[in-house]
């Protein structure tokens, strides 16, 4: 029998909506007692507290990861993809963007995931077998949580299930394949294995310049890609969570949002969006929008 997840994003809104939280916390570091200033940091704190539920009202940083460990198998950092997986459950990448401009979002070197893989070579090792004790794992659904953020106010956090907004993995192995191929044709250089793009050694006469490819990766806002579909109101905090509808109708746990839903707070509705991987199909979708 598998495991069920130890939390969800359905969870995770609920938290956000019984605390009306508009605002980025207040975290002290435990190892020096200072706040935490950095708005992407308190993004990703916030986006764990709405997963974690008993890490909300706590302040120290310590004692909020003692309340992650309950619920989360793994806890990342800013160079690997995802920043945290929910125990049986989702893998989560936060992304903050400035002020409520809908830009675009930077993925650096790893490009969009409709799922997670544990064969992906950008996660390491802890990733990959952070679930070992209980068999494993090969593939997560994976989550978007972008925030619109300044100073501490929240103007827009989306939570998007990525098979609903990125296609197959292979549409971009495919182009990251051609262009290494491309480089490695090149006459008269040495091309070196690597995770990048390409590196080419030996450029030069001399052989002692060499040239790294780096991929930058980039993807949409959710608010520009499912415009169609999101309200928004300028003057509150808009939460959105989208999920494919075999998503929602799988999902175990569902929190009882009807009192929301009754004080015109809460709306969830079902949606067509385009199939990422053939816009000549749509998927059905589930959307809930929030007004803080």
């Amino acid at each position: 029998m598998k495991p069920k997840p130890s939390t969800n994003v359905l969870i995770a809104l609920k938290n956000i909506l019984s605390r009306k939280q508009s605002t980025l916390p207040t975290v002290i570091n435990h190892i020096n007692s200072n706040r935490i200033n950095s708005a992407g940091d308190l993004l990703e704190y916030l986006v764990k507290d709405a997963f974690c539920g008993t890490s909300m009202d706590l302040v120290n940083s310590e004692e909020k990861l003692r309340e992650y460990q309950k619920r989360f198998s793994y806890l990342g950092n800013s160079n690997n993809p995802p920043d945290f997986i929910v125990r049986h459950g989702v893998a989560v990448e936060v992304k903050k963007i400035e002020n409520r401009t809908f830009n675009s979002i930077a993925l650096n070197s790893s490009f969009p995931k409709d799922y997670l893989y544990s064969s992906d070579v950008r996660i390491n090792k802890a990733c990959r077998q952070c679930e070992d004790e209980f068999g494993g794992w090969d593939i997560k659904e994976m989550i978007y949580a972008v925030g619109n953020v300044s100073a501490d106010k929240i103007h827009t956090l989306w939570f998007v299930y990525g098979d609903c907004f990125c296609a197959d993995k292979s549409t971009y192995e495919r182009v990251a394949k051609t262009i290494k191929d491309g480089v490695s044709a090149i006459p008269g250089v040495e091309f070196a294995d690597t995770k990048e793009l390409g590196r080419v050694n030996r450029v030069d006469p001399l052989g002692i310049t060499y040239l790294r490819i780096r991929g930058m990766w980039g993807i949409e806002h959710p608010s520009a890609v499912f415009k169609s579909i999101a309200n928004y109101d300028p003057n509150k905090t808009n939460v959105y969570v989208l999920m494919k509808k075999e998503t929602h109708e799988k999902m175990e746990e569902k929190p009882n949002f009807q009192e929301y839903i009754d004080n015109g707070i809460l709306k969830c509705e079902d949606v067509k969006i385009l199939d990422p991987n053939n816009p000549a199909k749509n998927l059905d979708a589930v959307l809930y929008t929030a007004f803080l």
